[in-house]
């Protein structure tokens, strides 16, 4: 109960401070950093770690002090997260200096140890910050550091820490080229995933259909002979704004296309050319008067050629001659096709 409490409380603030998962994703790694380090200099208050001489533990505080103000600048969103980190990293990497050079002049237990455990220290916080996509400041912590150590090995003359030197030379500075390939890979593909969804948004807006609406639809429409069935399953899917946007989409396809380009005289056989010409005007929704003009007939004649039309195609009365004309070309062009009622 409370793991699930617990997890709920995490997701929901991380859903509100980052829009992606590369967001979330870097917010977890400032996160797990904060705790390690004040799980960390905790544990050396207490003794059980680390060097318990003054200036040492007085480093550590400072530390301390720079993490719990950065996360609460951040969580106050005062900080963004790269700035905030970029703090505590920065004014931990100048205490580990003060540190370098306290060991290295008054030489407490263990002083060539505790110049590694802090340089690897310096190294653990280089890989936070490229884990978490932070710009630059990998590159100032790991010169502060580098120059940092070298000037202590040069000091302190030791063999030991010269043949690290290199080691940890090679180590951060990579660490910085790689970090800063993977921040543009990154960010690169998010910036695509982005115009994606826009232009995602983009088209169902224009096409009035939702994403689960085009899926429906998609797939009624990779089958060459949808059965009646798929039909009924995609209109019943769709809304009822949608159903009518799909279907008068349908309809001015058909008018502006399929009337032009189809044969009416070999749909038709039982027409004359006459009549067919009157059919192709009325299928373009010409109206008595425009037909006659076109064809330089009157409007009775018009109106009598309608009958003959009506007539031959057997067309009831109480039914409009365009839409009557217009479902009938769509089941002789497709035979498999419903009729489109409206």
């Amino acid at each position: 109960m409370i793991t699930h409490y617990l997890t709920e409380t995490v997701s929901e603030f991380l859903q509100s401070r980052a829009t992606n998962t590369i967001g979330r994703h870097r917010i977890i790694v400032y996160l797990v950093h904060s705790v390690l380090v004040v799980t960390i200099i905790s544990m050396q208050f207490l003794g059980l770690g680390g060097s318990s001489d003054p200036l040492p533990l007085s480093m550590s505080g400072i530390h301390l002090a720079a993490c719990l103000l950065s996360l609460s600048l951040y969580l106050t969103r005062r900080l963004t997260l790269s700035k905030a980190f970029s703090l505590v990293a920065l004014v931990a990497q100048c205490t580990i200096a003060v540190r370098f050079f306290y060991f290295a002049t008054v030489r407490p237990d263990h002083f060539l140890q505790l110049i590694l455990v802090n340089q690897i220290v310096s190294l653990l916080a280089v890989f936070f910050l490229v884990l978490s996509f932070v710009r630059l400041t990998p590159f100032i912590v790991s010169a502060i550091s580098v120059v940092s150590y070298g000037c202590v090995a040069a000091y302190l003359q030791e063999p030991s820490l010269w043949r690290l030197f290199g080691f940890f030379l090679f180590v951060q500075f990579f660490l910085c080229a790689l970090g800063e390939l993977l921040r543009h890979n990154v960010m690169s593909v998010s910036k695509e995933n982005t115009d994606l969804h826009h232009r995602e948004t983009a088209l169902m807006h224009a096409v009035r259909l939702n994403r689960r609406e085009i899926e429906a639809y998609l797939r009624m429409s990779s089958n060459d002979h949808p059965s009646p069935e798929d039909t009924d399953c995609l209109f019943s899917m769709l809304k009822p704004k949608s159903q009518r946007n799909l279907v008068n989409a349908v309809r001015q396809y058909l008018k502006r296309n399929l009337m032009d380009d189809c044969d009416l005289a070999h749909h038709f056989p039982c027409l004359t050319k006459s009549e067919t010409d009157v059919c192709r005007l009325i299928l373009a929704g010409k109206k008595r008067r425009e037909i006659s003009m076109l064809l330089g007939k009157t409007e009775n004649n018009v109106d009598v050629t309608r009958n003959h039309i009506r007539k031959k195609l057997n067309v009831p009365t109480d039914q409009d001659l365009q839409k009557f004309l217009i479902n009938l070309l769509i089941e002789k062009e497709y035979p498999n096709t419903e009729e489109i009622n409206k």
